[in-house]
């Protein structure tokens, strides 16, 4: 009987690993490279996540930046999605891929507090919030159509730089105004994601194309 209590406990705890294994390589499997299980005790599970996927999280932005920044759904966003990484806006991504990061989203808040239960999960309701506002002001992808210079050099530049981190941006979502401060901001990510970032002839070239296409003030 006792041999028997062994074999089964051995069996349940065999099981726990195994799940435990399961959710971090098919979550966070860059986690995995950088040792997570073996330090992330030491610190803030944001912090931990930061490091290890900086290739692919963005740095964060400062709150002010977002649109629409005291407004229910950038409260929220600011609420429960820097538990886990630093701040990232709607421009992320797209109105078409928000509702399946959201879906994963929900999984990992879902496994997160099943495993360490010290998370805010948001309710069904601020989902959907949260949804809408990062719809509303996601990333708008660029018509090819509208823009007969981007086989130019400039236009190159933009489209090849730009794509790496998200789809090719609509030059007309910024004005001429605004966009020296876009591609500052763009070229810090790129630098703390560590990828390459590009030299200042070709920043100035997509700039250039930015502005010269960059929605009128009103």
């Amino acid at each position: 009987m006792k041999r028997r209590k062994q074999i089964i406990w051995l069996a349940a705890a065999a099981v726990f690993v195994g799940t435990s294994l399961f959710f971090l390589l098919h979550f966070y499997p860059e986690a995995i490279g950088a040792g997570m299980m073996g330090n992330g005790h030491k610190k803030g599970m944001r912090e931990t996540m930061q490091e290890t996927m900086a290739d692919v999280l963005p740095p964060g932005i400062d709150p002010s930046l977002l649109p629409e920044p005291k407004s229910k759904g950038a409260r929220l966003l600011q609420r429960y999605c820097t538990q886990c990484h630093y701040l990232s806006g709607p421009g992320r991504h797209t109105a078409e891929e928000w509702p399946a990061v959201i879906e994963r989203m929900k999984t990992r808040f879902a496994m997160h507090r099943q495993m360490m239960g010290d998370i805010a999960v948001p309710t069904e309701s601020e989902f959907k919030m949260l949804t809408d506002y990062l719809q509303t002001y996601a990333q708008k992808p660029i018509d090819v159509t509208r823009y007969s210079d981007l086989d130019t050099a400039a236009g190159q530049s933009f489209t090849t730089t730009c794509s790496r981190c998200h789809v090719t941006p609509d030059p007309k979502q910024h004005t001429a105004q605004e966009w020296p401060a876009v591609v500052r901001r763009m070229q810090k990510h790129i630098f703390t994601m560590h990828k390459t970032v590009a030299n200042e002839a070709t920043l100035k070239r997509i700039l250039a194309f930015l502005q010269r296409h960059g929605r009128t003030q009103h």
